[in-house]
Order: C-alpha cells, then structure tokens, then sequence
C-alpha cells in the first residue's frame, strides 16, 4: 500500500497514466524487471508477453503438466529467454515507461510497455527475437496488442530465437499455453 502511494505521489498527472523514467536494478527473468522507484524495488512485468521460466517455481510446474516437458528443457528455454533480454537491458540502465498505476498481474506486479533508448518497446524486441510470445487478453489496449502479433508474425517467419533454437520443445509450450 505504501508503494502504491510513493508511485502514485510520484507519477501524478491528470490521468493515472505517465512517463517514468526508471533505473533498472536486475534483470529477473525474460519478462520482468526490478527497477528503481525512488531507491525502493519494484517488480515490473513486462506488458503483454510470456516468455518461459528459467527458475523453478509453480508457473514453470504448471508449464510442465500441461506441456509434457521436463524441467531441464523448460529451464533451458527460459534461461535463454532471460539471457537475451539481458542483451537488450543491462543493470544501471535508465529505462522509460508510460505507466499504469493500477495496472497490475495476478502477482502483484506492475505492468508496462518498457523502453531501453529504443523506438521499439522491450515487450516487442523480446517477441520480434522469438523468445516470448504474445497474450491475447482483450484488455490489452488494442496497438499494443497489434504490434505485438506483428512481431510474433516476424518472428515465426524468420524462425528467431527459440523457434531456431529449441524448436520442438518451444512449439510443444507454446501449444500448451492456449
């Protein structure tokens, strides 16, 4: 609640939408950040994608009976996943985001579209490059959603990342998650 009230005191505007430009302190996996809100750690999710585990935790178990796959195969994908976003975001790095305040996950985490000094959202680069996929929900604002099927379109065309890399194994998860 605290945090809530440090964000919201920060980022007021009009609307509960503004840019905040945010130190990155670590990146967790391939589809979320910690970053710095005035000193204190916040978990951000990257808006709109799924890229696969790379720790062992009940999401990456879920994936497992419902894929069919081992851990070691899924961990493999996700550390990959982790690997590459690592290229795009390092630690340190000031990263810019047109954030909603109540915009969060089942988890707790803040959602955003997310921008390393590119035009092209960390979201987009991490689905472009073939190692997350898009979600689908309906309450994705319907550009973001847009250009998110457009980069896994470019993705899958060019059989980037995952699908060259673990093609099998990342078709049989990404069956799994519809």
């Amino acid at each position: 609640m605290k945090l809530t009230a440090l964000l919201l005191f920060l980022f007021s505007a009009p609307s509960l939408y503004a840019q905040a430009y945010l130190d990155v302190i670590e990146i967790i996996d391939g589809d979320t950040l910690r970053v710095s809100v005035s000193g204190k750690p916040v978990q951000v999710q990257l808006k709109g994608i799924d890229a696969p585990e790379d720790t062992s935790n009940p999401k990456l178990e879920f994936d497992m009976e419902r894929s069919g796959l081992d851990q070691a195969s899924l961990l493999e994908m996700g550390q990959a996943a982790t690997t590459h976003l690592k290229t795009l975001v390092k630690p340190g790095q000031q990263v810019s985001t047109p954030i909603d305040l109540e915009d969060r996950d089942r988890y707790g985490r803040f959602t955003a579209v997310v921008y390393a000094g590119s035009e092209t959202s960390l979201n987009q680069a991490m689905v472009q490059d073939g190692y997350a996929r898009p979600l689908k929900p309906q309450s994705m604002p319907k550009p973001l959603r847009q250009r998110l099927e457009a980069a896994w379109k470019a993705a899958r065309d060019k059989q980037s990342g995952l699908f060259a890399s673990h093609k099998q194994d990342f078709e049989t998860w990404l069956k799994a998650q519809r």
